[in-house]
């Protein structure tokens, strides 16, 4: 099995988190017909993948049988890969679990691992790589998302994310507490979404 890193992703969702963030749930308030469709086809889909069987195996079984945040937060990285549908996924760190269940969503997509300057259509900075990203981030593709992970593990963490924010390539981000995620498309509105996940 591979190792678990639990710490970055806690087991249970803090309630207080939850309350505070209410308002934010299934894209209640989003005005954006996209943004809406995004939220409620892709974070929120509750419907069984065909590869979440096999995949929440990684999980011992007691987060399997509690269905527990870890196995919502790597789920939610299988449906945002399999809506990107990236020929290349840059994972920055060491994150074995999370890059399975994203290449099981897209098994053609070439992995490369700690390479910043790469290009790649969906990037995925684990917690502790995230002082390795470029500022200003690296050219990034109009249709690819970047997910920075523990954007609010602590107040440098919230500092880069606030600073992802403001490149001059991001347009829309959705700030899920344990994820972050940036879309780059310049045909859209900007905006700065938060969701409660």
């Amino acid at each position: 099995m591979a190792a678990d890193n639990v710490s970055k992703c806690q087991l249970v969702r803090r309630p207080w988190i939850w309350l505070l963030r209410v308002r934010h749930r299934k894209g209640y308030g989003v005005h954006s017909p996209s943004a809406y469709a995004f939220l409620r086809g892709v974070v929120y889909e509750s419907s069984t993948y065909y590869a979440y069987a096999e995949l929440d195996r990684l999980h011992p079984w007691w987060q399997r049988w509690l269905h527990l945040y870890p196995v919502c937060c790597r789920r939610l990285l299988f449906r945002l890969a399999n809506f990107v549908h990236p020929a290349t996924i840059l994972i920055l760190g060491e994150r074995p679990i999370e890059e399975a269940y994203m290449r099981a969503a897209v098994p053609s997509a070439t992995i490369v691992h700690d390479t910043p300057a790469a290009h790649g259509e969906l990037w995925f900075v684990a917690r502790e790589s995230l002082p390795a990203l470029p500022t200003p981030l690296p050219p990034m593709a109009e249709d690819g998302m970047l997910i920075v992970e523990g954007i609010h593990a602590d107040a440098a963490a919230l500092d880069r994310w606030r600073a992802i924010q403001q490149d001059p390539q991001t347009v829309i981000t959705y700030d899920l507490y344990t994820y972050g995620l940036v879309f780059f498309d310049s045909t859209k509105h900007p905006q700065h979404y938060i969701v409660n996940f």
